[in-house]
Parts: structure tokens; C-alpha cells; sequence
């Protein structure tokens, strides 16, 4: 290999792909320049006719469960639209605090839970029908 010259043989750049311009001679010495040319007809094939059948789609509305404090659902048994009634009760996480400050603490601070209502699951309900509709389970 010689100094100077790159390790790879080296080739012409291609032309570029656009029309030649109106110096360049390609041939066509008693052709005018811009002569139109001739293309042939748009011949038309005839298509089967395309059927185009309805699509029945099924939207599904997820909705986002409340947590512990009223929100806003749909109830499935009455079907009205309503901000749901919130109540408290005693759950899992209720006693096992209640447990845990009556044997490593304090007896008598075990019935402190049974008052807070942050440690409590929460249960909504329909203020139409009163069913319940969610329990959010504290974890």
C-alpha cells in the first residue's frame, strides 16, 4: 500500500439522479430539448365491487375505584350516576395494630385503632339504593 491513499479502492461518485441539465448533450442531436413525450392511455380494469360490512364494537367504560375518601361512580344496581356515602369500619389493619400495641406497648393503649378512622377500610355505598358498592381494604 502506498502512503497517501486510503485502504479501500476508491470509485467514482454516482450520477445525480435528477434530469440532465440543458448543457449536457446525451445524444440526441436533432431532437429539440423540450419536446413533450408521448405516454400511453390509462387503460381501466374493471374491479369486483368491494362489499364493506359494519364493525359492532363493544366500548368498555373501566371506572377508577374510590379510595378513602367519596368519589364519583356509577352505581350497577340503580344506575345512577351519585357520590358514593363513605363509613368506616374496623378491618385487618385495625386489629393487628390493636395487637401489636397490646402485647409490645401498652395494654391499655390497644383500643387507641378502634378510633382512628385512617387505619379503618373504608366502605361506599350507594346513597340511592344504600347497596354497597366498594370496600377499600387498608393494607
Amino acid at each position: 500500500m502506498e502512503k497517501g491513499q486510503p485502504p479501500y479502492p476508491t470509485m467514482p461518485a454516482p450520477p445525480y439522479p435528477g434530469p440532465p441539465g440543458p448543457h449536457v448533450n446525451m445524444g440526441y442531436q436533432n431532437q429539440p430539448m423540450h419536446q413533450p413525450i408521448q405516454q400511453p392511455a390509462y387503460q381501466f380494469h374493471q374491479q369486483q365491487p368491494q362489499v364493506v360490512h359494519p364493525v359492532n364494537q363493544v366500548v368498555v367504560v373501566v371506572q377508577q375505584l374510590p379510595t378513602d375518601v367519596p368519589g364519583q361512580m356509577v352505581c350497577p344496581h340503580c344506575r345512577a350516576t351519585v357520590v358514593t356515602k363513605v363509613n368506616y369500619v374496623n378491618g385487618l389493619l385495625t386489629w393487628l395494630i390493636c395487637g401489636i400495641l397490646g402485647l409490645f406497648v401498652c395494654w391499655l393503649c390497644c383500643i387507641i385503632p378502634f378510633f382512628v378512622d385512617s387505619v379503618k377500610d373504608v366502605e361506599h355505598s350507594c346513597p340511592s339504593c344504600n347497596r354497597v358498592l366498594h370496600i377499600h381494604k387498608r393494607r
